[in-house]
């Protein structure tokens, strides 16, 4: 049975797993031609705030004193943050994240901040948004 691997049933096992492999790879790359190219338009959503004469260091500082962690535009948060704010109806954790992430916008239009493109999919960001 230990040689069994390099038997003439091992070759064929072999190819099979060759044949397999490839397969997948090829139909993972068929895949990947029908989803078509990335949208270069999507930007985080702290990047989509804008208020005149900011610097990307500054609009950092206003996202963390609005509760975003480490002032970051991907905006993400502690996870002790997130169970608090899930509520019992909620189906999984995203619900909380959003509403974190609300509060975070409300915070930023109380500084002056204002949303620039579709705040919601995160698309039509224009050069204000100065990201990357």
């Amino acid at each position: 049975m230990a040689g069994h691997f390099y038997s003439a049933e091992g070759g064929e096992m072999m190819r099979r797993i060759f044949c397999t492999v490839a397969a997948a790879l090829l139909l993972s790359g068929c895949l990947l031609e029908s989803v078509g190219q990335l949208d270069n338009s999507v930007r985080p959503y702290g990047a989509h705030w804008f208020k005149e004469g900011m610097t990307r260091e500054a609009r950092r500082a206003d996202l963390a004193a609005c509760g975003a962690l480490n002032g970051e535009e991907k905006i993400r948060f502690h996870s002790e943050q997130i169970s608090a704010a899930k509520k019992p109806s909620d189906p999984n954790e995203i619900a909380a994240y959003v509403r974190l992430r609300d509060q975070v916008g409300l915070c930023m239009q109380g500084k002056g901040y204002i949303p620039i493109g579709d705040i919601k999919f995160l698309n039509d960001c224009d050069e204000r948004c100065m990201y990357p």
